[in-house]
């Protein structure tokens, strides 16, 4: 027990600084929204910054912490010297191998701006342009991948609080180069480019000061022999092609939807939505379960092993179904409030609000793929998690052409919502087949009084939401917040899902 109420407490921790980053990040999206709306100049930077996040997602977010938790773990119960060795090791061939795909993207960028926005070629300014921004943010890919592997050392170390107030620095100097008067467009889309590589050389130094603070200042050298390399590779590269997959259906959706005007700016303010409560649970929880599932051992400490999941589990759909089920209910409003205002207005609202719907739909399917491939991450299985998220990828993409020709850009969130929840329900299986068991009695039963709270919630919501929308948008969606709040926990404390002593006895 002791285990699972240190990874409730960690939770807190990232989901707070998450939490802030976040509100750094929702002012960038409503500052980006109010200056460039949805323009063509906002779909070239928005293309522009996918690179950075899709290496963000398969290094910081993925494929690198997978592998690299379990086996630093494994270095550090021999010595500290020998983890560190092992960490210069990994070090040395990060930088070799991601300074050369840099390279190779630049020199290759056409091609790939190509193929990721097809319809930009209809308007060769709109293509060059994106060419243009994107050679300007890729650098930021060496300095997220190199701060990753700091990230993931004070992760495994407990210092959660340090790489989750990192990632503020992104939308710090977004929000700056926002601010700064210029009237023309396209070079606000420059000051925008530049500032993101500028934000991964601060990001880089932060992360290393403080590695270097607990006693792992790394060396760059050339390994002597190729150990450390060879067992990092066998638990990476499964999860690297699952990466790859995923940023492939990354780029699709984004072809896609340059195919309609305005399209890829939809995506991405719905999606910047929707991603608050996945970072705040699904994220922070991830985060947190992976170097405290690899600390225990699975033979000797079974039944703890499945305490920590369940509770996880438990945490995390106790927050994120209500989360779901609002976002659904107050998707107008959230949309007014925080976009509409300057060159964003009623029309984009309505097909912005939408798409949140469509995206809303998976939340709860997204942080159950977050946790449970975690567990498989931890029993050093990443190849499970990859064969699955390929399927459900396939799936994304087979639904997403049909549905975008039927309904416009909405169709490509519900395709996504729905090989989502594919994903999720393949991964539950096969844990239940290896003799995991995540869904007990007292579990499901206490899901039963989550979903019974909810429903309850969104009465109340869809009854209120009508009554006090006199009093503006902003006002109403904080009020509607609150009251949301208050009937749901006080629905879980009635119905005995979570006591006073729960809380109490985490220290808060």
């Amino acid at each position: 027990m002791v285990k699972s109420k240190r990874l409730i407490k960690s939770i807190f921790t990232v989901s707070f600084f998450t939490g802030l980053s976040r509100v750094f990040g929702l002012i960038r999206d409503m500052l980006l929204s109010r200056i460039i709306g949805i323009s063509f100049v906002a779909d070239v930077f928005i293309i522009a910054l996918k690179f950075p996040s899709i290496f963000r997602r398969i290094t910081a977010e993925g494929a690198f912490s997978a592998a690299f938790v379990p086996l630093f773990f494994s270095e550090r119960e021999k010595s500290k010297k020998d983890s560190i060795k092992f960490s210069e090791d990994i070090l040395y061939y990060l930088l070799i191998s991601i300074t050369l795909v840099t390279i190779l993207t630049q020199v290759f960028m056409p091609l790939i701006i190509y193929l990721f926005a097809g319809g930009f070629n209809k308007d060769p300014s709109k293509l060059d342009l994106a060419i243009t921004f994107s050679r300007l943010t890729l650098p930021y890919i060496i300095f997220i991948s190199l701060s990753s592997l700091g990230s993931a050392i004070l992760n495994a170390k407990g210092k959660y609080s340090i790489t989750s107030v990192s990632p503020i620095l992104l939308n710090i100097f977004l929000i700056l180069a926002l601010i700064i008067p210029q009237e023309d467009l396209i070079n606000k889309g420059y000051l925008l480019s530049l500032a993101v590589p500028l934000s991964g050389v601060f990001h880089f130094i932060v992360i290393f000061y403080f590695l270097g603070q607990e006693g792992y200042t790394l060396k760059l050298r050339k390994p002597k022999e190729k150990s450390s390399l060879n067992k990092f590779s066998k638990l990476a590269w499964p999860q690297i092609i699952s990466g790859i997959f995923l940023q492939l259906n990354i780029v699709i959706s984004g072809l896609i939807a340059s195919f309609a005007n305005g399209g890829i700016s939809i995506l991405y303010y719905a999606e910047r939505l929707y991603q608050l409560p996945l970072a705040l649970i699904g994220i922070s929880i991830g985060t947190v379960i992976l170097p405290t599932l690899s600390s225990l051992n699975i033979k000797n400490q079974m039944k703890e092993f499945e305490i920590v999941v369940n509770d996880a589990l438990k945490f995390s759909l106790m927050l994120i179904i209500p989360a779901t089920a609002s976002f659904i209910i107050l998707s107008s409003l959230m949309v007014e409030s925080i976009y509409q205002y300057g060159v964003f207005g009623n029309d984009e609202t309505k097909v912005v609000a939408t798409t949140l719907i469509g995206f809303s739909i998976g939340l709860p399917a997204y942080v159950l793929i977050k946790i449970l491939s975690s567990v498989f991450y931890s029993l050093s299985d990443t190849r499970t998690p990859v064969i699955y998220s390929i399927v459900a990828i396939v799936t994304n993409i087979s639904l997403s052409i049909p549905l975008f020709l039927y309904s416009g850009v909405i169709g490509i969130a519900y395709a996504t919502s729905i090989s989502a929840w594919l994903n999720a329900i393949m991964l539950i299986v096969k844990l239940h087949f290896i003799s995991i068991k995540i869904f007990k009695k007292e579990f499901s039963i206490n899901i039963v009084k989550i979903i019974t709270s909810t429903i309850l919630m969104s009465f109340i919501l869809i009854f209120t939401i009508g009554r006090i929308y006199i009093l503006g948008p902003i006002i109403s969606l904080i009020l509607l917040i609150i009251i949301g709040l208050c009937v749901y926990f006080a629905g879980l404390f009635l119905m005995g899902v979570y006591k006073k002593s729960d809380i109490t006895s985490l220290g808060f």
